[in-house]
């Protein structure tokens, strides 16, 4: 018998808004800014890491004489101020908060990405209010490599893991997600079209779009896969 779901967890960049080209080109916007001509795979090297530990691997990388912690924080200001105003929700993100909030499931972000980015995008788009919070990444010092922003978002939601899915479409995190149990959701995104095969492998249900969720048994019956 299908476990009922209880409580959801999302990821924010690739799932409820389409962020994930622009997030892989502003760390070389951002050096080309202060004349610095970054390397083809920079967006690629950032993706997995949090604005600290990337600030420190750019240090490292084009041999920059500045404080990796001040680096980050200018990292952070400029992408802020793109993301809060550039990103837009992605297809059927509102109606799947909708319809998981009329069923009095509680929601919780947990993302790589900066809270306050998150704040102000969601806030434009008329969506931070579908979640009960949000766990970060750099706020819990460490990536979705790790469990750990997993777990605390299972312990704040406060429902058995087992009736806890995740809304993910990165792999690194979709892996480490499902090595402890957790059930996964996996939503398609362009920019990890590349491990579709792994994601499908690894994910309870993957859907090519959150209508394709909407529309599916589990959704209808509000299982999990």
């Amino acid at each position: 018998m299908s476990a009922k779901i209880k409580a959801a967890i999302f990821d924010i960049d690739g799932v409820i808004v389409d962020s994930m080209k622009l997030l892989s080109d502003m760390p070389a916007a951002f050096l080309r800014e202060k004349g610095i001509t970054p390397r083809p795979d920079l967006g690629e090297q950032m993706f997995h890491r949090t604005n600290e530990m990337g600030a420190v691997y750019m240090v490292k990388t084009y041999g920059l004489s500045i404080d990796p912690k001040i680096l980050a924080k200018e990292l952070i200001a400029y992408q802020a101020e793109q993301y809060i105003r550039q990103v837009e929700a992605k297809p059927y993100a509102k109606e799947t908060l909708q319809y998981l909030k009329s069923h009095n499931i509680p929601l919780l972000i947990a993302s790589s990405n900066e809270r306050p980015m998150i704040e102000g995008a969601l806030s434009r788009l008329e969506l931070l209010h579908y979640f009960e919070g949000i766990i970060t990444s750099p706020e819990v010092g460490s990536s979705k490599e790790n469990p750990d922003i997993f777990e605390q978002a299972i312990q704040l939601l406060g429902h058995p893991k087992k009736n806890t899915v995740l809304f993910e479409d990165g792999l690194h995190a979709i892996t480490t997600a499902t090595h402890i149990g957790l059930p996964v959701i996996g939503v398609y995104d362009a920019t990890s079209a590349s491990d579709q095969p792994e994601i499908r492998a690894l994910a309870d249900q993957y859907v090519l779009s959150l209508e394709e969720w909407l529309e599916s048994d589990a959704a209808v019956n509000l299982t999990v896969p």
